[in-house]
């Protein structure tokens, strides 16, 4: 995905900061049982899947640890410890300690059907743009991205397609996870004709190797509508010689929103989502063979209320709430706000799901907030709010139309998604 070369060229900032901190193993003490009492009060069900002895156990072998290593170090002890926990939204914020080690790699990795590839790199690398990934450190790279999984909270199978392909870029992560040692990877990528070939890949100083550090990514050669590079919050698109009205929905915000939270200076810098919602009403009653596209790919912040009036509105017109008629595009980037609204679809019209399931669980603890730890300034993120979806406790929604992107889709930027459905005329 294109966002996958803007997370990585953010991290190569870090060369330009101090080194990390070390911190006393008393403070890091004081921090855990800070931690041990607050986490557990705050969040409503922390231990729902791992149990408060080992929780406790964790937190305390990571103090008696702490001594002689760096804050980033700990940092990583205390994530993985977390993220047990099988939530998404409870974490630590390790980005400044990353920055400021200084040791990543300037590589962007993202998962496509059939495997993972490289959409994002620096000069210096630059005959793995584009490759498909076979193995990292001699170990397969599916294989890789599910064991350095413990470091992020896996929901379910389509986690670590998510969030791996980050923590790869993280030497001392690697190493930590057992997968490595040192700063250098060797990966044995295969280009489109199959043929192999290795590379060691490694931390670069940005002030030293201008040339080499020059960045390099894909830009889609014919974008559609999804890789737009001048994306709204949402926008709503007529595609006449289709009868499809695309909603390309990237922020769960609106005006509407934000005055119902009573927050009038930013409600002054959102859209509102009235005019979409009723133009899409409206192109929907006035043509019988329109279909609705509702894109909830990537969405994953805001608040629902918008999509459910939109869910609300729909399930009330029998001629529009047919499955021939709705279809609701997510992948495993969508989440949050976005899950409950996909899950709306599917529960209250006759929408059809199409794309990938969502890396997180329909019942799922939403609405994050956070606490601040006195000695080390780590801020540690929790859900706050139950969200109960669907019966029982599936990893994942149901997805009616399964389907994955290609990179060469990607590459050309194409949509698979909106020409399955352009196709069903």
């Amino acid at each position: 995905m294109p966002w996958f070369g803007f997370v990585a060229f953010f991290f190569l900032l870090s060369a330009l900061l101090p080194a990390q901190a070390q911190r006393p193993a008393v403070e890091w003490k004081a921090d855990l049982d800070l931690l041990k009492r607050e986490l557990p009060r705050r969040h409503p069900d922390l231990f729902r899947y791992h149990s408060r002895e080992a929780f406790e156990r964790d937190l305390d072998e990571i103090a008696a640890l702490a001594e002689g290593k760096s804050d980033l170090e700990v940092g990583l002890l205390l994530q993985a410890a977390l993220a047990k926990c099988r939530d998404l939204n409870t974490r630590v914020e390790l980005s400044d300690l990353f920055q400021r080690s200084g040791r990543f790699i300037p590589i962007g990795l993202g998962w496509y059907e059939g495997g993972l590839y490289v959409s994002a790199t620096v000069r210096r690398f630059g005959p793995s743009l584009g490759k498909r990934v076979l193995s990292i450190n001699g170990i397969p790279a599916d294989t890789f991205l599910q064991r350095i999984g413990v470091f992020f909270p896996q929901e379910n199978a389509e986690t670590a397609r998510r969030d791996g392909p980050l923590w790869v870029r993280f030497p001392l992560a690697v190493e930590m996870a057992g997968l490595g040692q040192g700063d250098t990877l060797a990966i044995l990528f295969t280009d489109e004709k199959g043929k192999r070939f290795g590379m060691y890949v490694y931390p670069l100083d940005f002030r030293k190797d201008k040339e080499g550090t020059f960045p390099l990514q894909f830009v889609p050669k014919e974008p559609d509508l999804r890789w737009n590079p001048l994306k709204q919050v949402f926008s709503l698109h007529w595609l006449d010689s289709s009868q499809i009205v695309y909603i390309q929905y990237n922020g769960c915000f609106s005006r509407e929103m934000a005055l119902a939270l009573g927050d009038s200076t930013m409600a002054e810098r959102l859209p509102p989502f009235q005019p979409i919602l009723d133009s899409l009403l409206w192109l929907l009653d006035n043509y019988p063979s329109a279909r609705c596209f509702f894109d909830l790919r990537f969405t994953n912040a805001g608040y629902p209320y918008d999509g459910f009036r939109l869910v609300e509105e729909l399930s009330k017109r029998p001629l529009l709430n047919q499955p021939h008629r709705l279809y609701v595009a997510v992948n495993r980037y969508t989440a949050g706000p976005a899950v409950e609204i996909a899950a709306a679809f599917q529960q209250q019209t006759q929408a059809q799901l199409i794309g990938e399931p969502p890396a997180q669980r329909p019942n799922h603890f939403a609405d994050p907030s956070f606490l601040t730890l006195p000695n080390s300034r780590l801020q540690v993120f929790y859900g706050t709010r139950p969200v109960q979806l669907v019966p029982g406790n599936p990893d994942a929604l149901r997805i009616d139309i399964p389907m994955e992107l290609p990179f060469s889709a990607f590459r050309e930027g194409l949509d698979p998604l909106l020409d399955y459905v352009r196709r069903r005329q």
